[in-house]
Formats: C-alpha cells, sequence, structure tokens
C-alpha cells in the first residue's frame, strides 16, 4: 500500500513505477468535480478509471476485499471516507472467493486492520496483498465522489 497526496505529486512523483505515474497523473490532469460518473479506458482492460459516488457504510457493513490481478488506486473527489486496511495473510479466510473469475475476494474478518482517513486531494494504491474496506465512515450514509483506477499489475514490469 502507498498513501499519497496529490498537493505532493511533482516532488515525489520520481519515486513511483511509470504505469503507477501514469494513473496518478490522470487524477491531476482531469478536472474529476466535473467528471461524469462512468468508466473510463485509459489502456483497454488492462488499466481504466471508475469515476463512482459511493454511500458510505460503517466498516463493520462492508467486507474486505482484495485483488489478484488488478492494483487499485483510490481517490476521494468530494466528502471523506475511511479505508480500513490489513496485508493479507494465511490467517484471513476468504468469505466469498471470486478471484479466477471476476478478480476479487472478500473477507468479513482480517487480521491486524487498521483505518486510514482518506480525504479530497489524497489517494491509496492498493496492491493485490493489501485488503481494503473502502467507502466507509464512523455513521455511514456520507455521498462520495471517488475514483478507482485499476492497472493490471503485469504493466508494473514495463517501462513506458
Amino acid at each position: 500500500m502507498i498513501l499519497g497526496d496529490l498537493s505532493k505529486w511533482e516532488q515525489e512523483q520520481w519515486a513511483y513505477a511509470p504505469i503507477l505515474r501514469k494513473a496518478i497523473d490522470y487524477l491531476c490532469d482531469n478536472d474529476l468535480d466535473n467528471t461524469d460518473i462512468g468508466t473510463y479506458s485509459l489502456l483497454g482492460d488492462d488499466m481504466y478509471a471508475m469515476v463512482q459516488q459511493a454511500d458510505t457504510v460503517v466498516p463493520q457493513e462492508r467486507k474486505s476485499e482484495h485483488h489478484a490481478q488488478y492494483i487499485d488506486v483510490q481517490s476521494v473527489v468530494t466528502g471523506e471516507e475511511i479505508h480500513v486496511i490489513a496485508r493479507h495473510s494465511e490467517r484471513n479466510v476468504p468469505v466469498d472467493d471470486q478471484l479466477a473469475d471476476k478478480d476479487y475476494a472478500l473477507f468479513d474478518t482480517v487480521d491486524n486492520e487498521f483505518e486510514l482517513l482518506l480525504k479530497p486531494g489524497m489517494f491509496v494504491i492498493y496492491f493485490p496483498d493489501d485488503l481494503h474496506r473502502p467507502a466507509c465512515s464512523r455513521t455511514g450514509g456520507t455521498v462520495t465522489k471517488r475514483v478507482v483506477i485499476k492497472i493490471n499489475k503485469d504493466l508494473l514490469h514495463t517501462t513506458d
């Protein structure tokens, strides 16, 4: 997992792989406040952005998830979200394993979770072993606008 802030992007972008820079550049270069809800292709099925409206829930109402093939870059455009995060281990057993068909597994109970508050302009990058419960809040029912960029992990091995 990597936590970042778009206000620091100019100083920090050198530390990121080229494909991650492309994703964060998308967040910086687009007027996401005025972008319609929908899915936008960046590199076909290998990389795309989903601009979403989310109704937050309390963390106990959201299952933790992880992906095997895709990296998530998540950013809040409006509102705030709590993300509950942990590293995947053998002790975490999925209650719904759709990794082979739909690239996600869901978990009810996860060891060693911690909370992260995301405000507008912040982003988090989740790698395949990062479990996450996004779009949460203390009381639930908060509406946020968010962007999730899905990146095929195989693109980390390219240099463009």
